[in-house]
């Protein structure tokens, strides 16, 4: 699909809105199986005014406001501020299983990747989400994540969403040895990438909820 400048921003905003929704992926009823040996449960997220704090600090300062207009430069100045009162905050809301509803809502932009400008399939769509909304998200991430190491629930060699130098190493290390066995023997040595287009868009909220709760994530932090 593509877009001409004639169109008004209304127009605009409506194809875009169209080629975002088109790559979305229909559920089809069929959960996963997820067989997990885990004995242990995480039902809470414990919120403190340090980790708020922290997870305050690495906010970006030049990104943008969701739907409340609070940027995130705000909540860095009065981090030391906020940080006791917010976790007030998101510890009710989590004994509740409950987030307002501006939390559930984002403003969408899209933003430019490469080749024709006027072609929609060439942008990526970002949601502006609320600060508030990603300062409790990342605290809660910490904690599962955390939660998922401990209980050895992650694949070794997934490095999607780790640290990128892991991944680095690992494959430099690959590659060193099998390149010394190579060059002794007068053989190449090929490296295979695999990307997934649009993999993080096309996951499908019931099956991500089955596969949560198989791994012991369950009460109020899974609702």
């Amino acid at each position: 699909m593509t877009i001409t400048y004639k169109l008004s921003d209304g127009d605009k905003a409506n194809v875009f809105n169209q080629y975002f929704s088109s790559v979305s992926v229909i559920d089809n009823g069929i959960l996963p199986s997820c067989p997990s040996s885990c004995s242990t449960v995480l039902d809470s997220i414990v919120f403190t005014s340090t980790n708020v704090c922290r997870a305050i600090s690495k906010l970006k300062s030049n990104l943008s406001s969701g739907t409340d207009g609070l940027i995130p430069l705000l909540f860095k100045k009065l981090k030391h501020c906020l940080a006791e009162p917010l976790s007030l905050v998101f510890t009710q809301l989590l004994s509740v299983s409950q987030v307002p509803d501006d939390w559930k809502c984002a403003t969408v932009v899209p933003v430019f990747k490469k080749g024709a400008v006027s072609d929609t399939s060439n942008y990526r769509p970002i949601p502006l989400t609320c600060v508030a909304s990603k300062v409790m998200e990342r605290i809660i991430s910490h904690q599962i994540f955390d939660y998922l190491l401990v209980n050895n629930m992650l694949y070794p060699e997934q490095h999607g969403f780790f640290s990128g130098v892991d991944q680095l190493l690992l494959i430099y290390l690959k590659v060193l040895m099998t390149g010394l066995f190579s060059v002794q023997y007068k053989k190449s040595v090929t490296v295979v990438y695999v990307d997934f287009s649009k993999a993080f868009d096309s996951v499908v909220h019931t099956k991500l909820i089955h596969k949560l709760s198989t791994y012991g994530i369950s009460g109020c932090l899974l609702d």
